[in-house]
Parts: C-alpha cells; sequence; structure tokens
C-alpha cells in the first residue's frame, strides 16, 4: 500500500519558521535579547532603540555588580577615551556649558554602546543581530517608498507648477527626516551587499531585499546618501576583484533614465551653483573655516555653532533658514573642539580601521570575515556622508555605526579568548 503525505499548510510552515527563529535565541540572557531588540530597533525608532539600550546596559551592569561576567572591550577604547576626554575637555572651557550638553550626551551613548556591545561575544550572535537589523531596515525602506508615493500624489498640482522636489517628496520614513535614514540607511546598505555575498545561497531573500533598498535610497532624492552609496558599491566590487566595478559610472546616467521626474530634477540640482541648497553648503564650509582660524586649538564651544554663525558672515551674506549645523563631520568638529579634538578623533579612526583590516587570514570563520567586512564599508559609507551633513550628530547612526564597527572588534575578542581556553 502506497503511503501519501499531504503537503503541509501554509500556517504550518510559518509555526515551523517562528519555531526556528524561537530556537536561533534560545539560550540567550537577558541584556543579549535587549542589546539585540536594541540593534534592531535602530532603523525604525530612536525612543524604542534607546529605551531597550538603557535595559541591556542596566542588566549588564548587574550582572558585572554580581561578578557574573568580565567587561572586556576592544583595545580601540582607550583612543576612544582619549578623544572623548579632549572633548570633555572643550566643554568645560566652553563659556556656554549647558550649549554642549547634546554632544556630551552622545559620548555616553557610545559609552553605553561599549559596555552593551561586551554581551556580545561571538560573531554567530552579531550576525544574528545584523539579519534582525537587515529586516527591520527593509521595512523602514519600503515605509520610505510609500512615503514617496503618497506626497507625489498629494503635492502633484505644487510639482506641476513648478515645485522643488526636494522639498514636498522628500522623506525618512519610519525615522521621518531624511538625513537621519541616509545615515542609518548606507550602513545597512554596506552590509546587505556583504551578505549577499557572503551567503550566497540566501539570494532568495537577500536580492528582493537589496532591490528594495535600492529603490528606497533613489526615491529618498538624498544625494550625499546616492554618492555615499554609489563608492560602497565601488568598494565592495573592487574589493572582490569582480568586473562589473566597470558600470558603477554608468549607474547614475541608467537611474536618469529609469526613474521617475522628480529624481531627474534632484539630480539636474546637484549641477547648479545657485541652487540655494549647494550655496548653502558652500557659505557653511566658509563660515566653518573662519571658527577654526579664530579658535584653532580648543574651538568656539561644542554647540554654539548656531547661536554664532550670524556673527561669522561677511556684509552681503545671507543667513540660511537652517544653520544648526555646519554639514560637515571634520569642519563641525573643528569648530566645536578645535584642533585637539580632530586629532583625537583622527588617531581613534586610524586606529580603529587598522584593527578592523587584519588581514583575513586571522579570521577564524566566514562570519568574522563578514564582520570586519560589514564594519569597514559600513565606515566608508558613514565617512562619506559625513561629507556633506553631520552625521556625528545623529544618535540612530552611531548606534548603528558603533555596532558595525566595534562588533568585529568584541566578537574577535571572544574567539581569541575561547580559542585560548582550548
Amino acid at each position: 500500500m502506497q503511503l501519501i503525505v499531504a503537503p503541509r499548510s501554509s500556517r504550518y510552515c510559518q509555526n515551523d519558521l517562528f519555531l526556528a527563529a524561537a530556537r536561533a535565541w534560545k539560550g540567550y540572557r537577558a541584556e543579549q535579547l535587549a542589546a539585540a531588540a536594541a540593534f534592531g530597533a535602530a532603523p525604525l525608532s530612536i525612543a524604542v532603540s534607546e529605551i531597550l539600550l538603557a535595559i541591556a546596559v542596566a542588566s549588564h551592569l548587574v550582572r558585572l555588580i554580581r561578578r557574573q561576567t568580565a567587561l572586556k572591550v576592544p583595545r580601540v577604547i582607550w583612543f576612544w577615551l582619549a578623544w572623548a576626554g579632549l572633548e570633555v575637555a572643550a566643554w568645560l572651557h566652553s563659556p556656554q556649558p549647558l550649549a554642549g550638553l547634546g554632544e556630551m550626551r552622545h559620548l555616553i551613548l557610545i559609552a553605553a554602546l561599549f559596555v552593551t556591545l561586551a554581551c556580545v561575544r561571538r560573531p554567530e550572535e552579531a550576525v544574528r543581530v545584523w539579519r534582525v537589523i537587515l529586516f527591520t531596515a527593509t521595512m523602514g525602506s519600503i515605509a520610505v517608498m510609500i512615503g514617496f508615493t503618497t506626497r507625489l500624489a498629494r503635492y502633484r498640482n505644487e510639482l506641476a507648477a513648478g515645485g522643488d522636489p526636494a522639498f514636498y517628496l522628500r522623506c525618512g520614513g519610519l525615522l521621518h527626516h531624511w538625513m537621519v535614514y541616509a545615515t542609518v540607511e548606507v550602513l545597512v546598505f554596506a552590509a546587505l551587499l556583504e551578505f549577499r555575498a557572503a551567503y550566497a545561497g540566501e539570494s532568495r531573500w537577500l536580492t528582493p531585499a537589496l532591490a528594495i533598498h535600492c529603490l528606497a535610497i533613489v526615491l529618498s532624492l538624498t544625494r550625499s546618501l546616492w554618492i555615499a552609496c554609489l563608492i560602497v558599491l565601488a568598494l565592495h566590487l573592487a574589493w572582490r576583484r569582480s568586473k562589473w566595478l566597470w558600470a558603477v559610472p554608468v549607474l547614475p546616467a541608467a537611474v536618469f533614465l529609469l526613474v521617475p521626474g522628480p529624481v531627474h530634477h534632484r539630480l539636474e540640482q546637484t549641477g547648479l551653483s545657485d541652487y540655494y541648497s549647494n550655496a548653502e553648503r558652500v557659505q557653511m564650509l566658509r563660515v566653518g573655516w573662519r571658527m577654526i582660524r579664530q579658535h584653532p586649538i580648543i574651538g568656539v564651544g561644542p554647540g554654539r555653532v548656531e547661536e554664532l554663525y550670524a556673527s561669522y558672515l561677511l556684509p552681503g551674506e545671507l543667513l540660511p533658514a537652517y544653520h544648526g549645523h555646519l554639514h560637515n563631520n571634520v569642519v563641525q568638529l573643528a569648530a566645536q573642539f578645535g584642533g585637539f579634538g580632530v586629532a583625537g578623533a583622527v588617531l581613534f579612526l586610524a586606529v580603529l580601521v587598522r584593527d578592523l583590516a587584519r588581514p583575513y587570514s586571522r579570521a577564524h570563520s566566514r562570519e568574522q570575515r563578514l564582520l570586519q567586512r560589514c564594519g569597514l564599508a559600513g565606515l566608508s559609507g558613514f565617512m562619506t556622508v559625513g561629507l556633506m551633513d553631520y552625521t556625528y550628530g545623529h544618535s540612530l547612526g552611531l548606534i548603528l555605526l558603533t555596532f558595525a564597527v566595534i562588533s568585529p572588534l568584541t566578537t574577535r575578542v571572544g574567539t581569541e579568548d575561547l580559542h585560548a581556553a582550548r
């Protein structure tokens, strides 16, 4: 007698997926689950991410106090502490310390992230967190696409009358502001490229996810994100010696031919020197340079750029509607913290890149190599966007960047300890 097995219903298949996901996280401690959720929430909500981060830090500190674990951090933290010390010195020297509380909050956030990442001890754990981030970030990119489409329908009359698409159509999806989305998205895009190359067998979901992100990037109308993603893609292809590297310069022309009119308009604005956004960016660099020349050592003080901006304008120069920062990481940091602060940042970055770029032959697993690539590619994208915006001022960007660049180092420490124990 022949036994016929009926196909399982989709309901049972979904239950299997949930069970597989539950098994993957089985055995994780409370602080590890909170940390994974905090990083996973970064592409969705700053409030949720920081609440979960606080829970993870508190749980880990309790374990440290009870001596149930040890705080093991990568050596690069000492260089970050030196940089942070220089920033604190500039803040204490500032005539208005209260104005710099936002910058000091960023230092506390990064310190909390170092503590949180001490919970992530194995490369497999960090890769699992990346998968959560890729999923939530894809939801965020879908929200950007929906936002663009609804705005295009709502403001069609204004656009037909000659309205600026950047004013009417740009949105950050679930993150609300397009530059916050750009800061987070460039890190996610870099990781997606590396995941797709490392896990070719998972292309059934990685390829559609990458397509969604590419479309959302184009529809974001954010030029700094466009440029940064092109550079990240070129580095990715060059790293792997791909024959498709030649196609990267052709991509902007292909996009120009295929995408809707508002994107055409945005691309055309890039080359217009009299376009208000372009002119304001140039003016901000000049104002920043004047601040640096007048206060080269310790800077004007953190959080004081907006207040002092008008006093550094020359006669005839117009005050931009928004001048809260100088739209450039290096210029903003130098203006606020002076040459010492920038020197500390450069030293930290140099050590960080050196540690991330250790020869891959020393990596113990495919996951470890993947984390290193994600860190280097993400850092490249973050710094590129930072040439056109103050990305160091976005908390969500700092959360995701710290995970991208520090998790390869904390997991390496954990792996080396495991091999030493054996």
